[in-house]
């Protein structure tokens, strides 16, 4: 009777562990099942199966992306840009990274980039975005929402990726558009209209007959301001007429010759004055707008000035 019952314990324990097993492998079956990959299930075993749920639980953020882990590997941005050859070694890589003939960068565009580190991100994309900003109606679309303030002038600069691209006077608005961008400054402040962008004052200087090769008429800040509703009125550089204008809101249109701010002809808006110097905003640079400037300097540079305001 002892070995009979020895007997049955041992039967007993056989079945255990067998229906054990067949459970198991159920389980393991279905949790494959569930991963969507049990064709590779006899090659990862269990772990393989806790890997998979893993990454089908991250949120997609989480999961690495391929094309944007390549891009951050080739941060452009780090790249030096002390020298010419720096600047169009950044070029080449970029091109070659993206498929780019490195001749589609004008040598316009490559001096802008050695003049104006500021400029990378509007080069690096010119032969991917040149022509893509000339419709009518695509000044309709800038949004300078972030940018405007009827209590403050904005700063506008003529290369900026949102209007930059846009054809003008034999070039692109980042080259050749100073003008249109420094009229855009006046007359969406001094008017509270936030529409007249870059892009739409461009295509009013076009439009209206203000727009030269290589550049802008300065005829524009003259009746073309007149023309959306600016008084303006030429002054010579005279200081003493400069402050008072500036202490009751009026702003003054400079037009500069060769020296600190180009080396052809720049617009640059003086508009208001404190202890430190007088603040400007200057389309071709945010590095000299943020400087408080004496102004024996911007008047030894000034080949026209106005005095903008409306009545």
């Amino acid at each position: 009777m002892a070995q009979n019952g020895k007997l049955k314990l041992i039967i007993a324990d056989v079945v255990a562990v067998v229906l054990l097993t067949a459970a198991g492998i159920f389980i393991y079956k279905k949790a494959i099942k569930g991963t969507g990959s049990d064709k590779n299930a006899d090659e990862t075993g269990p772990s393989g199966v806790a890997v998979l749920e893993t990454l089908e639980s991250l949120p997609a953020a989480d999961v690495p992306d391929e094309t944007s882990a390549g891009e951050a590997a080739n941060d452009y941005s780090s790249y030096p840009l002390s020298t010419p050859a720096d600047c169009q070694a950044v070029i080449n890589q970029y091109a070659s990274d993206h498929g780019i003939d490195p001749s589609s960068y004008p040598a316009d565009i490559v001096s802008l980039l050695v003049n104006h580190h500021e400029t990378l991100d509007f080069v690096l994309h010119y032969p991917e975005s040149i022509g893509t900003q000339d419709s009518p109606e695509y000044p309709g679309s800038v949004d300078v929402s972030q940018d405007y303030s009827s209590l403050r002038m904005p700063a506008y600069y003529q290369y900026d990726i949102r209007w930059g691209y846009k054809s003008y006077g034999g070039s692109v608005m980042g080259i050749t558009g100073g003008g249109p961008t420094a009229l855009s400054m006046a007359a969406s402040y001094l008017l509270n209209n936030s529409d007249m962008n870059p892009a739409w004052m461009a295509a009013y200087a076009e439009n209206n007959g203000f727009m030269i090769d290589g550049g802008t008429d300065w005829m524009l800040m003259t009746e073309g301001a007149i023309g959306l509703g600016i008084d303006v009125t030429p002054i010579s550089a005279d200081q003493e007429r400069v402050d008072r204008n500036l202490d009751v809101g009026n702003i003054v249109m400079c037009l500069m010759g060769p020296g600190d701010f180009t080396d052809t002809v720049q617009f640059v808006i003086i508009v208001g004055r404190t202890d430190g110097g007088y603040e400007i905003r200057d389309p071709g640079s945010p590095e000299r707008t943020a400087v408080a400037w004496n102004f024996d300097t911007l008047a030894s540079q000034m080949t026209g000035c106005w005095i903008m305001r409306v009545l």
